[in-house]
Parts: C-alpha cells; structure tokens; sequence
C-alpha cells in the first residue's frame, strides 16, 4: 500500500524566495536575439495573437515588423536570383565570369523577373565571344 506523501507547507517568505528564484532562473534561460530584431521588438510592438471560437489563431502584428518581413523576403528573393544566375552563367562556360556578370546585372535592371536561364542564353547569343565553344572548337585545327 502506498503512502501519502505529506505537504509541504510554503511560508510567505519561502514563497517570496521562490518567486525570486523563478525569475532569475527564467532571465539566465532567455535567448538573445540577433540585433536586426531586437531593434525592431520593443514593450509596445509586441504581436498579439488571438483565438477565434474554432481555436484558430489570428496575430496581430505592427506595420514596421510587416515592413521588415517584407524587405527581408524581398533581399532573400533577390539574392535566390544572384545565386541563380550565378550557377547559369557558371553552367555556360565563359571566358570570363566578370564580364558575363556584368552584361546580366545591366540586363536585370532592365527587367527583373526574366528567367536567368534566358537571360544567358541570350547573353550567349548576343556576345558569343565570351564564352567557350565547345562545338566549334577543335584542337587539330587551331593549336596551342
């Protein structure tokens, strides 16, 4: 047969020192966020989430965090298409990158939402000297 266990009787100064306890425990326990977002999070521009009678969750957020998801989504698009045309023109073979890079970055302003693949392989055809032949080049003809 089991025994009860007996309880514990907290005095209000014991549950004075646990309560300081518990707060420091939960400050020596907190994450540091990177600074772009500590910037932006401050007492009064905390979300605030919401539940409806279905128990779906609603947030609501301030417009600078919108903005900031925003321009961060934008930067990491922007960045995917680099790295995208990047690996294209690497795939492509030129005689050298730079110049290739520089013609695709002129192209892009232009009009961004071309498809790198494309891009290049207008690029290829438009400036055929930058790039390496490999059809075309036979080593018994023209030698080194």
């Amino acid at each position: 047969m089991a025994t009860p266990k007996p309880l514990i009787k907290h005095t209000k100064q014991d549950s004075l020192e646990i309560l300081k306890q518990a707060i420091i425990d939960a400050k020596n326990n907190t994450i540091i966020l990177p600074t772009p977002l500590d910037k932006i999070i401050n007492e009064e521009s905390l979300p605030y989430c919401f539940k409806d009678s279905n128990n779906e969750e609603y947030y609501l957020l301030p417009s600078h965090i919108i903005k900031t998801l925003l321009e961060s989504a934008k930067k990491l698009q922007r960045d995917k298409y680099l790295f995208q045309l990047e690996q294209e023109i690497h795939k492509n073979m030129p005689i050298d990158f730079e110049d290739v890079w520089c013609i695709a970055i002129k192209e892009i302003g232009k009009n961004f939402q071309k498809d790198p693949k494309r891009l290049i392989k207008n690029i290829r055809k438009r400036y055929p000297y930058l790039f390496i032949d490999f059809q075309n080049f036979n080593p018994l003809q023209n030698p080194l």
